[in-house]
């Protein structure tokens, strides 16, 4: 019986590949490299900042000396305005609801920042514990996605087994997390 759900954040219940494309774009502005179109990111995203700078450079043919800087960019530009062009996907808060009234468990595990990842599911879902029970992003000593141990740890915190739990993703790196 399904005791937990786990979610994805970006691509999965929020549709933030705009935002991310914007600030990723004005990052690759701000070191002199061409920005890509906004479709161009739902294979450049995914695995968290650090990683998204690493596949804008890689790209770009770019130095990849770079990185910390660009990564630092980014995050500066995206944590100030999180919720820019991001929105929940259509029906999703519904079916939180429906989860909720059914006494199902829901949680969202990202490899976002802390700071983004609050505001946005705060911006998204309401206060902690409205419609998300859980939240998990990026946090000192988190092994990112695709590690499985965040979701066995926020089952743990609920005492529901990984048999009672599924989780929802749209990325590869989701596929291989789950």
């Amino acid at each position: 019986m399904i005791k937990l759900c786990i979610f994805d954040l970006d691509g999965t219940t929020i549709n933030s590949l705009a935002s991310i494309a914007h600030f990723a774009n004005e990052t690759l502005k701000e070191f002199g490299l061409e920005p890509f179109a906004v479709d161009d990111y739902r294979h450049l995203a995914g695995g968290g900042a650090r990683k998204l700078m690493t596949n804008l450079i890689n790209a770009r043919n770019a130095n990849p000396d770079m990185l910390d800087d660009m990564v630092n960019d980014w995050l500066g530009r995206y944590e100030k305005n999180a919720f820019y062009l991001t929105e929940p996907y259509k029906g999703i808060a519904e079916m939180l609801r429906q989860l909720k009234a059914m006494g199902i468990k829901t949680a969202i595990v990202t490899n976002k920042s802390q700071r983004v990842a609050e505001s946005i599911i705060n911006g998204a879902f309401g206060a902690p514990g409205e419609l998300i029970d859980m939240a998990v992003s990026e946090h000192p000593g988190m092994v990112l996605k695709p590690h499985p141990d965040e979701l066995i740890n926020v089952g743990k915190t609920y005492d529901i087994s990984m048999e009672d739990t599924i989780y929802i993703g749209d990325h590869g790196i989701d596929m291989q997390t789950g």
